[in-house]
C-alpha cells in the first residue's frame, strides 16, 4: 500500500473549481469524484510558501513548525537578523516523512523541502530525495544580440555566442547548441557540473533576444541506490522558474493588458513549460520504479503562472481587466492542465489499495498595488532611511522587516543596538498601526489593511503582524519618489492571510476508507497532513492507528 501525494503550487481552490467546472482537469475530477475534496485555509498571518508547505507537510501551524515566510526574523538579535525558511532543520515540527521513517516506513520525495540535510544526505527514510532549489547559481536573464560574437558567465560558467547568419551558437566548454528564431522550443545546454540552462532566441521590438533560464545544480541522494541512478538517470536541465521578470519589464513584447497581441504571454508560459518538464520528468521516474510506501511530489508551475496573470482574470481583484481576461485564462488553462497530467499518471500508478492525494500549500489573489510600509513609518517618524536611500534598522524605532513576512518589529533595548525601552514597544506600534490603516489605493478607494494579528512564536510586546488586502503586495524595500502605494507589476501574490477565499489551496483525496464524491467544505490546511498519516496506519506521534475515524465527518476538519 502506497499513499501518493501531489503538491501543486498556489493551486487555489477557487481556480481549481472553475477549471473543473469548464472540464479542463480531467483527472481532477476524476480524483475528486472517487474520493473527497474540499477548500483548505492556509496559515495565518503569512502564507507564503515557506510556512504553508510547511503547516501542509507537517499538520500543524507556524506556532509550532516555526517557519514564518521565506525569511524567519531572529528573535535574539538585530531586527535584520533572518534565516533562510527552507534550511535544512529549519522546521521545527516532524513532516510526515519523518513520523513515516520512524514507524520503519519509506519515502521517495521529489523536489520537496527539508528532505536533504545539513550533510548533503538524505533523511532517514527516505529512498530518494531530488533537489536543485537549495544551489541556485544564477537567475534568469535576456541577452541582446546586437553586433558580434559576445561573452557572459552564468554563475561561474563563461558562456560563448556567436552570431552565424540566422542563427546563434551558443557554447560553454565542449558543449555547444545551434539557435533560430524559427525554432518553436526552448533548448537545453548543460554547463560543467550537473546545472544548465534552457535557452531560445526570439525577436522583440525590432530586437534579437537571447532568453535563458536560471541554473541550479541539482542532488539526487537517497538509500535506495537503484531508484536514485534510475531518476539521476532521467534528469533534464534543470529549472526552477520561468522568465517572469523578463516578461514584466516588456522585453518580450507589450504584454496583453499593454495592448500586445498574446505572443508575450506565450514566450513565458512556454518557459513555464521547461520547469514542468524539470519536475514531471523525476516524478515519473520515481512512479516508474519506486517501491516506497510514500511518495510525495511537488509542481511549482500553476504558482509561477499565477504570479505573473492571475489577477487579470480575477473578477474581485482591482486588477481584473475583462478586456484580455478570457485570453488570459486560456493560458492558465494550459498550464493547470499540464499539471493535471501529471496527476493523471499518478492515478493511473496507484493501485485500489492505494491512496492519492492533491493538495496545494495555499491559493492565489489578484494584486493591483504595491505597498511600501517602511515610507509610512517614516513619514509618521517611526523609521529611518539611509543616506542612500534604504531603511535604516539601527535608527529605526519601528520598521516592517526586510524578512518580508509581514511582521511590523520595535527595536527595542533588550536587543542588541535597540533603540527603545521594552515598556514603551506596545506605544510604538500602535503609532505604526495608526499609520498603516490609514494608507489606501491611489483615490483613498481602498484600505491597504484588512487586520493585525499576533505574530505566531514572536514576543507580542515587540513583534505585531499586518494582514494586507490580498490587492496589495507589501515590500520592505523603499522608493525613490517615496510613494507609500504604487501599481504592482505582479498581477498575482499571496503573502498575508486575512481569510480570503481566494487564498484557500485546493485539496481532494481518495483511498481506502474514503467515502467517493464527499464535498468537504472548507478545512484546515493542516488536514492533508493528517489524512496522510492515517493512510500509511499512523498518527501524528507516530504510533500505528488502524481504525482512525473517516476524515469525510467533520470533526476531523477542525483546527489544531
Amino acid at each position: 500500500m502506497t499513499v501518493y501525494w501531489l503538491v501543486w503550487d498556489a493551486a487555489a481552490h477557487w481556480i481549481v473549481e472553475r477549471l473543473v467546472a469548464e472540464g479542463a482537469l480531467p483527472h481532477t475530477a476524476r480524483l475528486r469524484a472517487a474520493g473527497i475534496s474540499a477548500a483548505a485555509r492556509p496559515p495565518a498571518p503569512n502564507c507564503q510558501t515557506p510556512p504553508s508547505l510547511a503547516t501542509l507537510f507537517t499538520g500543524v501551524w507556524p506556532e509550532r513548525h516555526g517557519i514564518t515566510g521565506f525569511r524567519v526574523p531572529g528573535t535574539g538579535g538585530p531586527v535584520e537578523e533572518s534565516a533562510a525558511a527552507f534550511a535544512p532543520g529549519r522546521c521545527a515540527a516532524p513532516t510526515v516523512w519523518r513520523t513515516a521513517a520512524e514507524a520503519g516506513l519509506r519515502t521517495a520525495a521529489v523536489h520537496v523541502p527539508w528532505t536533504i540535510g545539513a550533510d548533503g544526505q538524505a533523511e532517514p527514510g527516505l529512498d530518494v530525495a531530488v533537489d536543485a532549489y537549495g544551489d541556485r547559481i544564477d537567475r534568469q536573464a535576456p541577452l541582446p544580440l546586437d553586433g558580434g560574437p559576445q561573452h557572459f558567465t552564468v554563475g561561474p560558467h563563461p558562456l560563448d555566442v556567436t552570431p552565424r547568419g540566422e542563427r546563434v551558437r551558443v557554447r560553454s566548454g565542449s558543449r555547444s547548441v545551434i539557435l533560430g528564431e524559427q525554432d518553436a522550443d526552448w533548448r537545453q545546454l548543460r554547463l560543467g557540473g550537473d546545472s544548465g540552462i534552457w535557452l531560445r532566441v526570439v525577436r522583440s521590438g525590432g530586437r534579437r533576444l537571447l532568453l535563458r533560464t536560471g541554473a541550479w545544480r541539482p542532488r539526487v541522494v537517497g538509500r535506495d541506490r537503484a531508484l536514485t541512478g534510475a531518476v539521476a538517470g532521467t534528469l533534464p536541465v534543470f529549472a526552477g522558474e520561468g522568465i517572469g521578470p523578463t516578461y514584466r519589464t516588456g522585453a518580450l513584447g507589450p504584454r496583453l493588458v499593454d495592448g500586445g497581441d498574446g505572443s508575450a504571454e506565450d514566450l513565458f508560459v512556454s518557459s513555464v513549460g521547461c520547469v514542468q518538464r524539470s519536475f514531471e520528468t523525476p516524478a515519473r521516474a520515481v512512479l516508474r520504479h519506486h517501491t516506497a510506501d510514500l511518495v510525495v511530489m511537488y509542481l511549482p508551475t500553476t504558482d509561477d503562472l499565477g504570479h505573473e496573470l492571475i489577477g487579470w482574470c480575477d473578477p474581485k481583484s482591482a486588477a481584473h481587466r475583462p478586456d484580455v481576461a478570457d485570453q488570459v485564462w486560456r493560458r492558465v488553462r494550459a498550464v493547470y492542465g499540464w499539471a493535471d497530467r501529471l496527476l493523471g499518471a499518478v492515478l493511473d500508478r496507484a493501485g485500489e489499495q492505494d491512496s492519492v492525494l492533491l493538495g496545494a500549500d495555499h491559493g492565489i489573489a489578484g494584486t493591483a498595488w504595491t505597498v511600501h510600509p517602511n515610507e509610512a513609518l517614516i513619514a509618521a517618524g517611526l523609521a529611518a532611511r539611509t543616506p542612500d536611500g534604504n531603511i535604516d534598522p539601527g535608527r529605526s524605532p519601528v520598521l516592517y522587516h526586510p524578512a518580508d513576512n509581514g511582521s511590523l518589529w520595535v527595536n527595542h533595548q533588550d536587543l542588541p543596538g535597540g533603540l527603545v525601552p521594552r515598556s514603551t514597544a506596545g506605544a510604538l506600534l500602535d503609532r505604526a498601526e495608526a499609520a498603516l490603516r490609514a494608507l489606501t489605493a491611489p483615490g483613498g478607494s481602498r484600505p491597504v489593511t484588512a487586520g493585525f494579528a499576533p505574530s505566531p512564536g514572536g514576543d507580542p510586546s515587540v513583534v505585531r503582524h499586518v494582514l494586507f488586502d490580498p490587492d496589495f503586495l507589501p515590500t520592505a524595500r523603499l522608493r525613490p519618489d517615496r510613494a507609500a502605494v504604487a501599481p504592482s507589476p505582479k498581477p498575482g501574490a499571496h503573502i498575508t492571510n486575512n481569510g480570503d477565499p481566494r487564498l484557500h489551496a485546493v485539496f481532494a483525496a481518495r483511498g481506502p476508507g474514503l467515502s467517493p464524491g464527499v464535498d468537504l467544505g472548507v478545512v484546515d490546511n493542516t488536514v492533508p497532513a493528517q489524512l496522510a498519516l492515517r493512510q500509511l496506519g499512523l498518527g501524528q506521534d507516530g504510533r500505528p492507528r488502524p481504525a482512525l475515524p473517516d476524515p469525510s465527518a467533520r470533526p476531523v476538519c477542525t483546527a489544531t
